[in-house]
């Protein structure tokens, strides 16, 4: 036997020691190694068990990698290092049936790892992550089957390709955002992962969803509140779906989420949406909202957008730069609706406040509003178009053919076309309003303004261009203000108008005019521009009302002035004067005053107006073509061009009835204080007087006078007479008590006259005195007061025993009743009447034919 060489020797022992340690390392894996505690490179191991069974199976109770050092560094790990790790990570799995790692401690954190020869299953605090890897040449195969973020209740399952010489990652999967509680699903996204190690990129879509409040807590915290709210609170939605978005995030950035956001796109849709734009508003309602977000903006695109039942199509919502210092809301409002109280509480919240409303009208809008989340700055733009438009400015309905307002942030200007306020106004306008300072500046153009249609002529203007301001800083009520004018108007609760200067439209008021108004002052009260109350303080150069104590022209007056549609009263506050007018009568109430009264002037003003006119007055006196005509009352009643005059005086009573040309007065039982006032003097002491009055078929009055039981005094005539007695001493014996310079007494008188216009003819005169009768006729010329008048004196009963006394018996010439008269002529004026003898030459040749018993030459101007 041949014996063998000593490297065959060798070769065999090491076999038999290779295959020894293989069987006993066999063994020793077949029934397991069960190590306890003990270190590896930094590492601390407990509970270690390693035994085979088809493949190996690993068991660790807890590992703890505290200890470990770790190493940064700034450079990736080259592609044939990445792959030769992968290689050899997934060569040394394939030697493993299973590894179960029960505790991984490593910096605070504590997991387990749990691997099935498939899956990898690792549980952090945080994680949880069932993975399946593969490795198929220089490629991984992944399988996620189980990832769930615990903190965020993120829950993603999903498959890809690790390409390792391309250094690409490519993913598919679905994402859902779960409870965290009780795992039901707010909201499933279909993802595509792509990544070059240098940036990710997500791409995906959504199934529908109710709302997106569970990202409050996946998303950085919001400085601003403001966008929080326009985020998460500010809307409510039946269902919504995102269809598409994208993100690309740049792994290597130092601003990763900045740079993140920059990059973030949505488009999204939701179904019936209600939108609340401000804390204090009833929210928006649409069909549908289209929702992008883009470039670090979110912008809504309803449909069939409403608020409060006003349609808003092409309205928009976008809210800006959402993460930056200065976050910007912009609302983009289209709309063809009323203005009406719920558009106005809109822009009254956005600080927009409008003193006029047009509820009924249909306004084309289009309103952009952008407001600073940061600072609250608001900056507000828009353009309002309306044609054949109710606005109301607050209760004041005024109708325009055509209203156009742009609306630049707090300044809005306006302009108005035919602008009317029921029959009353009718204008154009251009106009600023600043709701800052919450003021109206600009022009009218008046083409017609009446203060009231039933009286135009208390105020009307045509034709003119006038200066305005209105003030509504107050929202109980709003100014409004013509300064050419120096009127003010107060629209609230009640209507107040002033006007401080009625001299500024003496122009346009035919009523001042006619009352002869030069200056004074106005103030009127409405609630409905139907019934108006006024206070009034006039200065005025009228004849008509007078002080009743020296009967001079009221001067000034303080007024009031109640107007309702069927009538208005004026009155004087002190009650001495009341006009009342209405569809029935005008009735004027005069106390302690004097009426002046033209009775041809006032039949004439007023012949065309078919309303009665009716003047009372109490204790006040008619001043008549510069006469005083006292009463202790009167009633005047112009009635279809008819006047009737009624006056009481004492005992004394008048009636006068005048139409057209005609006229008839009966006056009966007037003293002596009556005719005086008349006179203008003391011309009679006592006594009662009586005249009556008609006018003949030619126009004349012809009239009677009746004196009864009086003393004339004072009169010119009279005087001048007595001094004609004088010049003639055989008469001296004439002048008795009852008819001296003291006075004329008569017993009884009768003067019949006739009056025109040219002249006043004293058809008879006859006086009967207590020892003097007058007899005479004459006539008067109205314009010229010159007269021309023949009488005589009678000496009346027994003058016998005076005749004897008579130095110049020749001189007197008795009668056929035995009285003697004497005959003497007046001409002159009635203001320097001239007595003398009717025949000069006859009075000195003829002593018996000084004066003739009867006046032989009559005057018959009324024939």
């Amino acid at each position: 036997m041949k014996k063998p060489s000593t490297k065959t020797l060798k070769i065999v022992l090491l076999l038999v020691f290779f295959v020894g340690i293989f069987i006993v390392l066999y063994t020793f894996l077949y029934n397991g190694i069960k190590i306890e505690r003990f270190g590896l490179a930094g590492t601390q191991i407990k509970g270690f068990y390693l035994r085979l069974d088809k493949k190996l199976i690993l068991e660790i109770e807890s590992l703890n990698l505290n200890k470990i050092k770790t190493t940064h560094s700034s450079e990736s790990l080259d592609i044939k290092t990445q792959i030769l790790y992968a290689k050899n990570f997934h060569f040394i799995l394939q030697y493993f049936q299973k590894i179960n790692i029960q505790q991984i401690g490593f910096q605070d954190y504590q997991a387990n790892l749990y691997y099935d020869g498939d899956n990898f299953t690792l549980n952090l605090p945080e994680v949880y992550a069932k993975i399946n890897l593969q490795e198929n040449a220089s490629k991984v195969l992944i399988r996620i089957q189980d990832l769930y973020m615990k903190s965020y209740g993120i829950y993603y399952q999903g498959s890809g390709v690790y390409d390792l010489r391309r250094q690409n990652v490519q993913m598919e999967g679905k994402l859902s955002f779960v409870h965290r509680k009780h795992y039901y699903p707010y909201m499933r996204l279909d993802l595509q992962v792509q990544s070059n190690l240098r940036n990710l990129t997500i791409k995906g879509s959504s199934d529908t969803f109710v709302d997106i409040k569970f990202l409050r807590t996946l998303l950085p915290k919001f400085e601003n509140k403001l966008v929080e709210e326009w985020i998460f609170d500010n809307y409510s939605v039946e269902s919504a779906r995102i269809n598409e978005f994208g993100i690309t995030i740049p792994l290597r950035s130092k601003t990763i989420l900045q740079d993140s956001l920059a990059s973030l796109y949505v488009l999204g849709e939701a179904q019936n949406v209600e939108v609340i734009f401000h804390p204090k508003l009833p929210p928006a309602h649409a069909d549908s909202v289209k929702l992008v977000f883009q470039n670090n903006a979110l912008e809504f695109y309803p449909l069939n957008p409403t608020y409060q039942h006003h349609s808003a199509n092409g309205s928009q919502v976008i809210l800006k730069d959402i993460v930056s210092d200065n976050p910007l809301l912009q609302v983009h409002i289209k709309t063809n609706t009323a203005l009406d109280s719920a558009i106005l509480k809109l822009l009254e919240a956005y600080e927009i406040t409008l003193p006029l409303s047009a509820p009924n009208a249909k306004i084309a809008s289009d309103l952009y509003i952008g407001l600073n989340l940061d600072t609250l700055d608001l900056t507000a733009k828009g353009i309002f178009k309306s044609k054949d438009i109710e606005v109301l400015l607050q209760k004041t309905p005024l109708i325009s053919d055509s209203l156009n307002l742009q609306l630049d942030n707090h300044l809005i200007k306006v302009e108005s076309k035919n602008t009317s306020y029921q029959d009353l106004l009718k204008s154009d306008s251009n106009f600023v309003i600043d709701t800052q300072a919450k003021t109206i500046s600009g022009d009218l153009l008046i083409t017609s303004l009446l203060l009231s249609k039933e009286s135009p002529e208390v105020l009307q203007i045509t034709n003119q261009s006038l200066p305005f301001n209105v003030n509504f800083a107050q929202k109980q009520k709003i100014v409004f203000a013509l300064p050419t004018f120096n009127f003010e108007a107060i629209f609230g609760q009640n209507y107040v108008f002033h006007l401080n200067r009625l001299s500024g439209i003496l122009p346009f008021s035919k009523i001042l005019q006619e009352y002869k108004i030069t200056e004074g002052m106005l103030q009127v009260r409405t609630q409905d521009f139907e019934k108006y109350f006024a206070d009034i303080s006039v200065q005025t150069e009228q004849e008509i009302l007078r002080n009743k104590q020296d009967n001079a022209p009221l001067q000034t007056m303080d007024l009031t002035f109640d107007y309702t549609p069927l009538g208005f009263t004026l009155q004087s506050k002190d009650g001495s004067f009341v006009l009342q007018n209405n569809a029935e009568a005008k009735r004027i109430n005069l106390k302690n005053l004097s009426l002046g009264l033209d009775l041809e002037q006032f039949s004439n003003n007023s012949s065309s107006d078919n309303i009665p006119i009716l003047i009372k007055g109490q204790d006040s006196n008619l001043w008549v073509k510069n006469r005083n005509i006292l009463a202790d009352s009167f009633e005047i009643a112009l009635v279809n061009g008819e006047i009737n005059v009624g006056l009481k005086h004492k005992n004394g009573q008048a009636n006068l009835y005048k139409r057209g040309d005609f006229l008839t007065l009966d006056a009966k039982e007037f003293g002596d204080e009556f005719i005086n006032a008349i006179l203008q003097k003391k011309g009679v002491h006592k006594g009662r007087f009586f005249v009556n009055a008609n006018t003949n078929e030619k126009g004349a009055l012809i009239g009677k006078i009746t004196l009864l039981n009086t003393s004339l005094n004072e009169l010119n005539v009279l005087q001048n007479v007595m001094a004609f007695i004088d010049t003639i001493p055989s008469l001296l014996t004439l002048k008795s008590p009852g008819f001296n310079h003291k006075g004329y007494y008569v017993n009884e008188g009768v003067v019949e006259f006739g009056l025109n216009d040219e002249f006043l003819a004293i058809e008879a005169l006859d006086l009967k005195g207590s020892s003097i009768d007058i007899k005479g006729r004459g006539i008067v010329q109205i314009e010229s007061q010159v007269i021309d008048f023949n009488a005589e004196l009678i000496t009346a009963k027994s003058f016998g025993g005076i005749i004897s006394k008579i130095p110049l018996v020749n001189y007197i010439v008795l009668g056929e009743n035995g009285a003697i008269s004497t005959a003497f002529k007046i001409d002159g004026t009635l203001e320097n009447p001239q007595v003398h003898t009717q025949a000069v030459q006859d009075f000195l040749l003829s002593p018996f034919n000084i004066l003739k018993r009867v006046i032989t030459s009559p005057f018959e101007i009324f024939n």
